[in-house]
């Protein structure tokens, strides 16, 4: 089995679904991360390199280094959909589950990585399901809960997702911040008080098929 974590911005892949990448990978799935940015984040007069920090982060979640495409941070609405879509499709994955952002993240890279999911995501040659996942701030402050209704149980594989994500250095963050490690783990906490697990991540179903889940 395939699984394409699809997202927008390097971080996002451990934010989001760094507990589940791991448990596919212990039950032998195939996983291929792929951002959608080229790594580097301009913004408020400074410039942010998070290529060396993911390289790092998905050694330590069990997978390979992702695939940058190379868009602009926070300018994706300038690209033409057909050229974000045929970039991802270009590299020849065959996912039987795609990981990807929600349309009700506040960040428009988010909304629209969503889009590019779908439509990489079309069961033209076999089922493709295909996973919303929440990620801390975007997620909480649209003034729109997250519509979680997929949890996975990450109690094995909290400690190593909160390990990852501190090798962002440019973005691991002191609590409060959802992006702490604190924070993290409440999140992980709060969600698994929600599903009956010690700790879990949650994900919305877009599309969903028996044996292409995690």
């Amino acid at each position: 089995m395939e699984a394409l974590i699809l997202v927008a911005h390097l971080d996002d892949e451990t934010l989001g679904a760094g507990g589940t990448i791991q448990k596919l990978v212990k039950r032998n799935w195939k996983v291929n991360v792929v951002a959608l940015s080229n790594g580097i984040l301009n913004v408020r007069g400074k410039s942010e390199d998070n290529r060396s920090g993911a390289i790092a982060a998905c050694k330590s979640l069990g997978v390979g280094e992702p695939k940058l495409m190379g868009f602009a941070d926070q300018k994706f609405d300038q690209v033409p959909m057909a050229d974000l879509a045929n970039s991802v499709s270009s590299l020849g994955y065959e996912p039987d589950l795609i990981i990807s952002h929600s349309e009700t993240d506040l960040n428009l890279d988010h909304k629209i990585t969503s889009q590019v999911a779908k439509i990489v995501g079309r069961p033209k040659n076999k089922p493709i399901s295909i996973l919303a996942c929440e990620i801390p701030s975007t997620s909480f402050w649209n003034g729109a809960a997250f519509p979680a209704n997929f949890y996975v149980d990450i109690t094995e594989e909290i400690e190593t997702k909160i390990r990852a994500f501190a090798q962002y250095e440019n973005e691991l963050r002191p609590f409060p911040h959802p992006w702490s490690e604190r924070g993290l783990k409440l999140l992980a906490e709060y969600h698994g008080m929600q599903s009956g697990f010690a700790y879990a991540e949650a994900f919305s179903i877009i599309r969903a098929y028996e044996g292409r889940l995690p």
